[in-house]
Formats: C-alpha cells, structure tokens, sequence
C-alpha cells in the first residue's frame, strides 16, 4: 500500500493494512474471500432502531444501507446498518478503519484498501461502497463546518 506523507494519517493507513491482510492472506481464494466478508459482515455492532430513517440511508448502494455518526474528542465515530452480509461486510470496514479518527483525515485519507477490495466486488456494491464514503465525507464537512462558525 503506498503511504500518504501525512503523519496524521498513520492510524487511518494502519487500518487499512489490517484490513486487507485480513481479507488478502497470502494464500487468498475469491472463495474464502466473501465468507470472510460475510463473517466480518456479521460482526456489525448494533444499530439503533430510531436511527433506521431516511435521513440516515446512504443513497446510491445496492442495499439499504443506513449510516449513523457520533462526534466526540475530535473525532467521529460512525455506525452502519444493512440486512445484506456482503454489503454489512463492506460498511463495517469502512466504519472501522475510519472512526476514532477527526473530519481532516477522513477528508484526506484515501480509502487504499477499497481500491484492491473493488476489484473482487460487482459494479453495484463498489458503487454503494464509494457512496457510504462519500456519505462519511459529508459528514466529516459538515463538522468542520460547524467548528469554524
């Protein structure tokens, strides 16, 4: 994975590492590979019911996707919620590697590890995939928006 310079971004990319060593072991078969995203899929944290509106959907993704954020310490904290396994694989990555960290570095931090994972995915959960990250971009704007008013 090519490192960004920006040391701020250390925890984000180590993140990533994890993830990508997790879902592309050296002995890696497409097979294993969706089994391990639906395992990782199942271990969605839970969701709060009254944030299941459609305020919180992510548009854009194959699924119902539903995205809920918590900002606490200068960081952002994000929870998502789909029925599908393979698209709750995808979001749980996602929301792990990027909460616990500030907006600057959500906004800065390439998602690295979706490039190669995209490669195994269809068009469909690719695309939902690039809109949860957007979604958690706008998000992360949104807070810096409000920390300069």
């Amino acid at each position: 994975m090519t490192h960004n310079t920006f040391p701020e971004h250390k925890t984000c990319l180590e993140k990533q590492e994890r993830a990508l060593a997790l879902l592309f072991p050296k002995d890696f078969v497409k097979d294993t590979f969706y089994k391990q995203l639906m395992q990782i899929g199942r271990s969605a944290k839970p969701f709060p019911k009254e944030f299941l509106t459609k305020e919180h959907l992510v548009l854009g993704c194959q699924s119902d996707l539903y995205l809920h954020s918590e900002f606490r310490d200068n960081a952002l904290f994000f929870f998502t919620y789909t029925e599908a396994l393979i698209s709750s694989g995808i979001a749980v990555l996602f929301s792990t590697i990027y909460s616990g960290e500030p907006p600057e570095t959500i906004l800065t931090c390439k998602p690295l590890f979706f490039e190669k994972l995209s490669k195994h995915l269809s068009m469909g959960r690719s695309r939902g995939g690039e809109s949860l990250f957007l979604s958690m971009q706008r998000i992360a704007v949104q807070h810096l928006a409000q920390k300069s008013d």
